[in-house]
């Protein structure tokens, strides 16, 4: 399957945050963060969430953590929520034929990345989220 990636610009994340949270509001994602450390010493990602239905993916704009990316999965009792503190680029790997959205890179400030990846029951529609 080909992709294609998307940068978000900037004054655009709110906004594309927003629409992803409303169209794909409770599929299930699977959440990676990957650290410079972990890179260098090539000891692989670390899983943060795994098959957990998306809650809201946002941009805080108010309070100590104004301009951090927000995002909350599961329910109940397996719900988690993780911010990327000083988000820096926000990426799109969208399929090239259908343009559904597969995995959200959101790069940190010195950090590394957080990886979001949307499942998809392999013939279900695939909403579309673009910038």
């Amino acid at each position: 399957m080909a992709h294609t990636n998307q940068e978000i610009p900037r004054d655009q994340w709110e906004h594309y945050l927003a629409g992803i949270t409303e169209r794909i509001r409770h599929e299930r994602v699977r959440v990676e963060s990957i650290s410079l450390e972990s890179i260098s010493l090539e000891t692989g990602d670390q899983e943060i969430a795994r098959s957990l239905p998306l809650v809201e993916i946002s941009l805080e704009r108010k309070g100590s953590d104004l301009g951090a990316v927000q995002i909350i999965a599961g329910h109940g009792d397996d719900e988690i929520t993780h911010r990327v503190l000083e988000p820096e680029r926000i990426t799109a790997e969208l399929d090239a034929d259908s343009g559904a959205l597969e995995c959200l890179e959101i790069a940190e400030r010195g950090s590394g990345k957080l990886l979001v990846f949307f499942e998809r029951a392999p013939d279900a529609d695939a909403p579309t989220v673009r910038a």
